[in-house]
């Protein structure tokens, strides 16, 4: 059995554990994105994680998809470090034999390989997951760090756990950006349904079809499956609460209100740099134009419906 399937055998057993009846449609829903199977790899297996994470998250809590996908991760790098040495084992069983056993490690290069399945100590393993913690720990607690914060950060974790705190602070940044990007993608879609919403208050399974038919056309990496359950959550959530009184304005809000009036590069690179968070736009020490079109093209896009709904919190105000 591959390690992908071993792992989605494992996956289905523990998220049942953890998250009960639901677990058997979180399981189906990323499937249906990221399918795993015997041809899977080790990059698939953890893209898979991370949209695992993403969906529990939404589910059960930031903290709790956090805690639950690290174990997962774990067990993960647990089966593919088991299969590898079984298959290394197999091969030298098989052939061994057969050729000289220099020869054979040069082929193959065992002597890296080797190197990289040495047996992991209690206490490097205990390690990782320590410095994997601390890590999830501070972007939970820090949105969109400043970059003095994440250096400061990264020398703190190079020190405590003998790491390079160079790669550290790179992915530090790479998570950042990536949930800077998902978080805007998350708030358009929310304001394309709650517009939907506002002119069809109850919709009819025609009306339904129609939207999502629309929203297959726009440039999201939605399934049609997800617009429907998001459709669904967002009517039960504007039918039994308020607004309102439930609206919060996040770290990306407040930045997008800052910058959304600008146009030209220079004054957009310059309040970044005056927020210390221009890495958001920069390709390792450069200011990558790519970076900055996208980045001007997300708020673009967002600042048509900028709360996610303006025109439900217009309506709640007007009676």
């Amino acid at each position: 059995m591959s390690v992908a399937s071993e792992f989605l055998k494992y996956c289905t057993q523990y998220l049942r554990d953890n998250l009960g009846g639901i677990s058997e449609g979180v399981i189906n829903k990323i499937q249906s994105r990221k399918n795993l199977n015997d041809a899977s790899s080790m990059n698939d297996v953890m893209e898979f994680i991370h949209l695992l994470e993403n969906s529990i998250g939404v589910i059960s809590g930031k903290n709790n998809a956090i805690s639950i996908c690290k174990h997962l991760r774990e067990k993960t790098m647990e089966l593919n470090l088991v299969n590898e040495t079984d298959e290394l084992r197999n091969t030298l069983r098989n052939e061994a034999s057969d050729i000289n056993i220099n020869e054979f490690l040069a082929r193959i290069n065992a002597v890296n390989y080797l190197k990289d399945l040495r047996p992991i100590d209690k206490t490097e393993k205990l390690t990782s997951t320590e410095l994997h913690a601390d890590i999830d720990r501070f972007l939970s607690q820090n949105i969109l760090p400043v970059e003095s914060d994440l250096t400061e950060f990264s020398t703190d974790m190079a020190m405590k756990y003998h790491v390079d705190a160079q790669k550290i602070k790179k992915d530090l940044i790479e998570k950042v950006k990536f949930n800077f990007k998902n978080e805007f993608n998350k708030k358009v879609v929310k304001a394309e349904i709650n517009k939907f919403l506002f002119r069809y208050p109850i919709p009819t399974k025609e009306d339904i079809d129609d939207f999502v038919n629309y929203f297959s056309l726009l440039k999201y990496n939605n399934s049609k499956a997800q617009i429907r359950e998001q459709i669904e959550t967002e009517r039960l959530y504007l039918k039994f609460q308020d607004p309102v009184l439930t609206e919060k304005i996040s770290e990306f809000d407040m930045l997008v209100d800052q910058i959304k009036g600008y146009r030209d590069k220079n004054d957009i690179i310059k309040i970044l740099e005056e927020k210390e968070i221009s890495y958001l736009i920069k390709d390792e020490t450069r200011v990558s134009d790519k970076s900055l079109i996208e980045l001007v093209e997300q708020i673009t896009l967002f600042e048509k419906d900028p709360v996610g709904g303006a025109y439900f919190n217009h309506l709640v105000r007007e009676n």
